[in-house]
């Protein structure tokens, strides 16, 4: 499971810099946090594949944080893509995907579907491909819960800025425990399927015997899943704190320094401080400083000193950083 920062600059490219989007590598899926303007390059720069199953995570419509998400679809076209892309954001991102395909003419020939979050009537509004403005079904939004799969959950929160806001997290369920092959060769049980089925904590039959993987040592107990969470553009806010709570890393954007607080207030982003205390608040393990603001060019180095001096384990996000989680 890995994290790798494809653009950590708010409103503005720098030369250092592209436009917000975070990716998540998880098994044989790709997760991202928003799409930045020309967040394609990025992807290839970071080395990621094109063709992997991926959910898209859109926080809110301004322009830096969505810019980047037509051009993407539109090259997934050119590369013949087979794997499905799936679309979550508030409600109107179909809308704003329908226009480019009429206008544009941007066309999925690979499975698409778009998923808006009505938060105030708590609903999930879900639209296949981009051809029918009719959406194919509502479901019942539980728990703010917007997928459910066999390994992890995805969670939003409303958030408060100067428009509609979501943010995210990653939630993986319980992991199987670490799987020890010196013990299962001790047992005399060769490396084939039987090996996989004993990893996923399964027990076996094997020449006549009954070998359960738990009481026999070749896998440990059950371990606690891993919590990314991603704060899109917000000021300090309960909900992003109960929604974040013992993330093992916190995305969270750190647009201004303390001394420009007044300004972020008014702006509805969030200081190098505001960010720290939030880590702090949710227990969160790790703190990523992102959505730097222009101004900082030369040296945002004060902006992760400003932060650590209240969470310690803070990161400045730059790009192409990768951080992977254990």
């Amino acid at each position: 499971m890995e994290l790798i920062i494809l653009g950590s600059s708010a409103a503005i490219p720098t030369h250092e810099r592209n436009l917000p989007s975070t990716a998540l590598k998880y098994k044989n899926e790709l997760f991202l946090f928003d799409c930045g303007e020309d967040l394609q390059r990025s992807l290839i720069e970071a080395g990621l594949k094109l063709n992997k199953p991926l959910k898209i995570l859109i926080s809110h419509f301004h322009g830096d944080h969505i810019i980047g998400l037509p051009g993407l679809l539109f090259r997934f076209g050119l590369i013949e893509r087979t794997a499905p892309v799936t679309i979550f954001g508030p409600r109107n991102l179909f809308l704003y995907l329908f226009v480019h395909r009429k206008i544009l003419g941007l066309k999925a020939n690979y499975p698409i579907k778009i998923v808006e979050i009505d938060h105030e009537n708590k609903k999930l509004i879900e639209f296949e491909g981009l051809d029918s403005e009719i959406s194919k079904k509502e479901l019942n939004l539980e728990d703010n819960v917007i997928f459910d799969g066999k390994r992890y959950i995805l969670k939003y929160a409303l958030v408060e800025h100067s428009v509609l806001t979501y943010a995210y997290s990653f939630i993986e369920k319980p992991r199987n425990g670490k799987f020890n092959p010196d013990r299962a060769k001790e047992l005399g049980i060769p490396k084939s399927n039987l090996w996989k089925t004993l990893q996923e904590g399964n027990i076996i039959e094997y020449e006549g015997k009954t070998i359960d993987p738990l009481k026999e040592g070749i896998v440990g107990p059950k371990r606690s899943g891993r919590k990314v969470t991603y704060s899109g553009d917000t000021i300090p806010c309960e909900n992003l704190i109960k929604l974040g709570r013992d993330s093992d890393v916190l995305i969270h954007e750190a647009t201004f320094s303390k001394e420009l607080s007044d300004l972020a207030f008014e702006k509805k982003h969030s200081t190098s401080v505001d960010a720290a205390n939030d880590a702090k608040k949710m227990n969160a393990k790790q703190l990523i400083l992102t959505h730097i603001s222009s101004r900082y060019q030369e040296d945002a180095n004060q902006l992760l000193q400003e932060a650590k001096l209240i969470f310690p384990n803070t990161v400045l996000a730059k790009d192409l950083m990768r951080i992977s989680l254990q």
